[in-house]
């Protein structure tokens, strides 16, 4: 089962911008492969801090909105946002490391 589920742009505004605890939020392209490379390192991240952090997805192809919003110009992008801001933006190839770092001070 994973933990991550994808949000569409009307549910943007009450999942991230109004979430009470952290939130991640995976902006991904279903044929992008350094998205599918990443998305098992995102899923075990999002099971660690499960309950301290909400990790969501966006599909850029059926939901470009969202990604024009938050400036998204390449997938994938990881955004961690606290009390409706952006606090931290990693792209490309993501590591394990620099998902630790943004989750452990989003999770605190």
């Amino acid at each position: 089962m994973t933990n991550i589920r994808t949000i569409t742009s009307s549910e943007f505004e009450s999942k991230v911008m109004q979430a009470q605890q952290a939130v991640i939020l995976d902006f991904y392209q279903a044929t992008c492969a350094p998205c599918r490379v990443l998305e098992p390192r995102l899923e075990a991240a999002a099971q660690q801090y499960a309950g301290r952090i909400s990790v969501y997805r966006v599909d850029i192809e059926h939901d470009l909105s969202i990604a024009g919003r938050l400036g998204v110009k390449s997938i994938p992008t990881v955004l961690v946002f606290r009390n409706g801001n952006e606090t931290e933006r990693l792209d490309g190839l993501i590591t394990d490391q620099q998902l630790r770092t943004a989750f452990e001070p989003a999770a605190t």
